[in-house]
């Protein structure tokens, strides 16, 4: 699956997760809308013309241009289009429509293959449960840890937090040269402990000082 992602004011959109992020949280858009959006985005700084935005957002439909204008509408109020000097969509009259904005495209590195062309290893738990109502937020983690080195997760104990994270890394498991790893630290009871927990996951050995001493 194609993970790229659009960045635009405050917003990061998402076509292949059907996702845009206000501030990193899931903004909701009517289906069609977010199908103007993507249209729109795609080709920001051209004029798509009425008909094109039309046929793909009402492929099987006969509507005429006054849906279209309802639909841009809503959009451009969910963007806040206009508030604060902000401008995102252009209206091109007898033509179509323009996303003016400065957009910046992003896309996760490529995997790179193993020497032996095996895939990367993980050690990731299998997860033997079906995760239930949590892809916006897995979503949003995933889009979030394409631009950051940490990310902590919070919450009460027996909320999901484990299984969300897991559910994140099994997704960026492709895009990370060495593989993605699980270290369990829930066992433990001394933090002095958490070097040869990490250390007898990676298969890597330690020398007799305490690599996190000094």
């Amino acid at each position: 699956m194609d993970e790229e992602t659009f960045a635009f004011g405050s917003f990061r959109l998402i076509p292949a997760q059907r996702m845009l992020l206000e501030d990193g949280k899931p903004l909701h858009l009517g289906s069609r809308a977010l199908d103007i959006l993507v249209t729109l985005v795609e080709g920001a700084g051209e004029t798509i013309h009425k008909d094109q935005l039309i046929a793909r957002t009402w492929p099987d439909t006969v509507v005429d241009e006054g849906a279209l204008r309802v639909h841009v509408a809503a959009l451009r109020k969910a963007l806040g289009d206009g508030r604060g000097g902000k401008r995102y969509i252009a209206n091109n009259p007898g033509r179509g429509y323009t996303f003016v904005a400065s957009v910046t495209r992003e896309r996760p590195p490529r995997p790179v293959p193993t020497p032996d062309g095996a895939s990367a290893a993980s050690s990731l738990p299998m997860s033997l449960t079906r995760i239930v109502g949590r892809d916006n937020v897995i979503a949003m983690l995933t889009a979030e840890l394409l631009q950051r080195r940490l990310l902590t997760i919070v919450g009460p104990g027996g909320i999901g937090k484990t299984t969300v994270a897991v559910a994140v890394a099994e997704a960026v498991r492709a895009s990370h040269r060495d593989g993605v790893w699980f270290v369990g630290l829930a066992s433990l009871t001394d933090p002095e402990l958490v070097p040869s927990a990490l250390s007898t996951v990676v298969g890597i050995s330690l020398s007799g000082t305490s690599p996190v001493s000094g």
